[in-house]
Parts: structure tokens; sequence; C-alpha cells
């Protein structure tokens, strides 16, 4: 038994080790298509870095099993160390992602302007339907767009003015109400998949660096 361990530790190994690898070029690969010259909103780094840490931590878990049926009586090696580093690096990654994944929980300033814009609208659109003077002044330009019978009364028109506005803010309501879900929900997925894992990542790696060297 001792001895087929023995043979399966190197293979563990190297399987632990190109999970590692494999993880560098993933996170080669995001850093490289992050446009850095694009200052209108942050790089996208914390949602890919903790979607690849499960891989890194798998990686370095096999490796530091591998070493220890290679060497069981030897507490510290060069690849434990390298265990140890990796994972306390990817640790304070770990860690650093929360703050980053915090501040984007507003969503970008394109989302918020046009959030912003929609909520200005609608407001200007309940004043419209207030002010009776200017829905008179729609009514005539219904009536003398011929949208109206020819002999449409000042009641008429109006009436036909307040019902194009009343579907108008129903219209806006609706269009920001469903605006503002959507922003909730891509919020909720943030923290669920964002902030609190990274938090247990972070826990993850640093006990597997503490793991590596006892």
């Amino acid at each position: 038994m001792g001895e087929s361990e023995f043979r399966f530790a190197p293979l563990l190994r190297w399987l632990g080790l190109t999970l590692i690898v494999v993880l560098v070029l993933q996170m080669a690969a995001v850093v490289v298509a992050i446009d850095w010259a694009d200052t209108s909103r942050p790089p996208q780094l914390t949602g890919p870095l903790v979607a690849l840490a499960p891989l890194g931590f798998l990686g370095l878990l096999v490796t530091l099993i591998a070493s220890r049926l290679e060497h069981p009586q030897q507490r510290h090696t060069p690849l434990r160390w390298v265990v140890c580093g990796c994972s306390a690096l990817l640790a304070a990654g770990m860690i650093a992602a929360i703050p980053m994944s915090l501040s984007s929980e507003a969503g970008d300033a394109s989302q918020l302007q046009n959030l912003d814009q929609g909520r200005q609208a609608l407001k200007e659109a309940r004043q419209f339907r207030e002010d009776e003077q200017q829905v008179a002044a729609l009514g005539e330009q219904l009536a003398q767009a011929g949208q109206l019978a020819a002999d449409a009364t000042a009641n008429d028109k109006r009436r036909a003015a307040e019902v194009m506005v009343d579907e108008q803010i129903v219209q806006m309501e609706s269009q920001l109400q469903r605006f503002e879900a959507q922003r909730t929900r891509e919020s909720r997925q943030r923290l669920i998949g964002g902030t609190a894992s990274a938090v247990v990542l972070a826990v993850a790696f640093a006990l597997l660096a503490l793991t590596a060297v006892l």
C-alpha cells in the first residue's frame, strides 16, 4: 500500500502543478483582454479572479497532498513553501477583491446615468400632467394634427391629452421598475458570487498556506 502511494504521488504533484499553470494562463488571458486605456469604467478583475480561484485552490491542494505522500517525514520542503507562498498570495488577492466587489455594487456610470435620466423624465412627465395649461395645449396640438374629431370640444381635447400623458407615465414607470429590478438582481449576484465567495476563498487559502508549513 505504501509503495502504491509513493508511485501515485508524482502523478498527483504534476496534476496539481498543471492546474496551477492553467490558472496562471487563464489570469494572464483576463489581464490581456482588459482595455486599460478605457477610463470610463474600472477594470473587471474581481469576477474572473473569484471564478478562477477554486481552480488554483484545487491545484495547490493536490500538490500539497502529493508532497505529503512523497515526504511524509519532512515538515518543510521547497514544494510546500511554494504552496504556502502561492496560497498566501491568492489569499491576499481574495482580500483585495472584497473592497473591489463592494465598490462595484452601485454599477457602472452609464447605468447610473440612465437611471437618473429615467427618474428625471418621469418627474417632468408628472409635472406636465399636473399643469392644466400644458395639457390643454397638448390637446390643441392633437386636434390640429387630426388625431381628434373635428367637432371635439375643449373637454374632449383635454381628456385625450390626459389619456396620452397618463399612458406615457405608466410606460415610463414600468420601464424604470424593470431597470431597477435588474440592477437589484445584478447587485445580489455580485454580493453572493463576488463578495461572499471572495471571503470564503480568502479563508480557505489562508488555511491552506498554514497547512503547508505546519
